[in-house]
């Protein structure tokens, strides 16, 4: 009986070390103490997505040379978007934005918005700029070794047929507008011309709306979109952190030691509570 003791004794032990040490290794190596800011930074970088939906949509073109068995070689000409977003920390967060906007500079990436938070130690910068086609994969490449890479996504989307649905929609107006013009004549009351004029000029406004998103596909305002997202990290010193570390290590190790034998002695406890309902149940069942 001692000796079935001692061994429980020394597993539980040995469990709750288990426990301990597991959580103290996982509290040490992942918690490089990053000084929390504002919403955080997935709200950093949603809210600079956010900001730049506002402004210009970058598309970009290309021309593909297709086989067609009938007609023969056709040029394609595609409309696309494409979007990367990066998100990154840095303990030497100024050298990291400079460099972030010296790379925009040589290889003549627009800057479209700019959104700083923070007080030194806790700043963070969200950046969007607009890339040539053909610089795009040398800029993301640039950006990915600047500070420590958080995440990367890289989307491309096709928009030719939303930019031929903007070609037919103006097209359309235009012969509306054409055709309302025609049935102004000088004979007709004021309230009709009036009422005419108002029509030309509301289909005419619909007209310049659809000239500005059609002027974001022209070829000389070729562009990818980008968004860079920075924050600052200060590692906390070395002696708090593992202070923390033990004391949260042996917070936790308490409570899921305490819950593991909880579950263990109610296991057991029902299985001794089966076993004697079973073993009364076989004994009634063989009485006379």
């Amino acid at each position: 009986m001692k000796r079935r003791t001692r061994i429980a004794l020394v597993s539980a032990a040995a469990l709750f070390a288990i426990l301990f040490l597991a959580r103290f290794a996982f509290l040490v190596l992942s918690a490089d103490d990053e000084r929390p800011f504002g919403g955080g930074f997935q709200d950093l970088g949603e809210a600079a997505q956010s900001q730049s939906s506002y402004a210009r949509k970058n598309y970009a073109s290309s021309k593909t040379v297709v086989a067609q068995p009938v007609l023969g070689p056709q040029l394609v000409e595609q409309k696309y978007e494409r979007v990367a977003r990066l998100s990154s920390t840095s303990a030497a967060f100024d050298d990291d934005a400079a460099a972030a906007l010296a790379l925009a500079e040589s290889m003549s990436a627009i800057v479209q918005s700019e959104n700083a938070y923070g007080l030194p130690g806790a700043r963070s910068v969200a950046l969007t700029f607009g890339v040539t086609p053909e610089a795009f994969e040398g800029f993301v490449e640039g950006l990915r070794g600047l500070g420590s890479l958080e995440s990367v996504t890289v989307i491309k989307e096709d928009k030719t047929a939303d930019f031929r649905a903007l070609q037919a929609s103006r097209l359309s107006l235009e012969k509306t507008r054409d055709g309302l013009r025609a049935l102004s004549s000088p004979g007709a009351s004021l309230a009709d011309l009036v009422a005419l004029e108002t029509k030309i000029l509301e289909i005419e406004g619909r007209i310049q709306e659809l000239g500005i998103s059609l002027g974001d596909f022209d070829e000389g305002n070729s562009f990818c979109t980008v968004h860079y997202a920075l924050r600052e990290r200060i590692a906390s010193p070395v002696g708090p952190r593992i202070a923390g570390a033990l004391f949260e290590s042996l917070e936790w190790s308490l409570l899921t030691f305490l819950g593991i034998a909880l579950a263990v002695a109610a296991t057991l406890g029902l299985s001794l509570l089966a076993s004697i309902v079973v073993d009364k149940a076989v004994a009634y069942s063989r009485k006379p």
